[in-house]
């Protein structure tokens, strides 16, 4: 398995190959994932962390993390572009199922972790209705916390479908992983990645866990573990422990 290489921004735009811009403050389930995937796949990756840089801003063209480059291609920002990437630059089949029906069901339900309205969207969510019902005192700081709001469409009235849509999918993929140590049954790819980072903000993230986490961060990660964290199938823990222990870098690193 490769490692990923933290570089400064200068470094990283001279380069060549892979080169990622990443979450420096919080284990954010979409750039941890991308970090997975190239790591499974055994592709070397260096990696700049998210700041308000104006150089920065004018390389990625984003004001998310994360975003991908390789070579001279364009940068990509979503989640199944990111994917497609590390899929053609790994091993065949290597992340998806080279069978197109089973590629599409796999894709399908990592969009159900990691797309609009997914897993990763609703445990956002959950975190800055912490914010906004305990006026800053759980969740992120108010600020943050308004800032982030129109962006992911934090309304009050969502909160309760976006419970429902968390338990939903981590009930199906409880299902689909059965008595499997991985999604395939014999190795890990692409949803294994997804699902195992995506749970980090439903467990208790410890200075073990993630030692460069600040505690007011640590603090609004705690807020979706505390409302959430029992409806999380024991399977699905212990899968994500496997993942992180075996494939993914731990602790996580910042």
């Amino acid at each position: 398995m490769s490692s990923i290489e933290f570089v400064d921004l200068a470094t990283a735009r001279a380069s060549r190959g892979v080169r990622i811009v990443v979450s420096g403050f919080v284990p954010s389930p979409w750039s941890e994932a991308v970090k997975g995937l190239f790591r499974v796949q055994d592709v070397p990756v260096l990696a700049v962390r998210a700041s308000r840089d104006a150089e920065l801003a004018s390389w990625t063209h984003a004001q998310n993390v994360p975003s991908v480059f390789h070579d001279d291609e364009p940068p990509r920002t979503v989640w199944s572009q990111i994917l497609a990437l590390a899929v053609r630059l790994g091993a065949p089949g290597g992340l998806l199922p080279v069978d197109l029906e089973q590629r599409a069901a796999t894709v399908g339900m990592i969009h159900e972790i990691a797309g609009e309205d997914g897993l990763g969207w609703n445990q956002r969510l959950l975190m800055l209705d912490a914010s906004f019902t305990t006026d800053g005192a759980r969740g992120f700081a108010l600020p943050i916390a308004q800032y982030l709001a129109p962006k992911y469409g934090y309304a009050a009235d969502r909160i309760a479908g976006a419970r429902a849509r968390i338990v939903d999918v981590l009930l199906a993929l409880r299902k689909k992983l059965g008595s499997s140590e991985y999604f395939d049954g014999t190795r890990p790819g692409a949803l294994d990645i997804y699902c195992a980072t995506f749970l980090t903000p439903l467990t208790i993230i410890t200075d073990t866990d993630c030692p460069a986490l600040s505690p007011a961060l640590r603090q609004a990660f705690a807020t979706a573990a505390e409302a959430l964290g029992p409806d999380v199938p024991a399977e699905l823990l212990a899968h994500r422990k496997r993942m992180f222990e075996s494939h993914l870098a731990w602790p996580i690193q910042l």
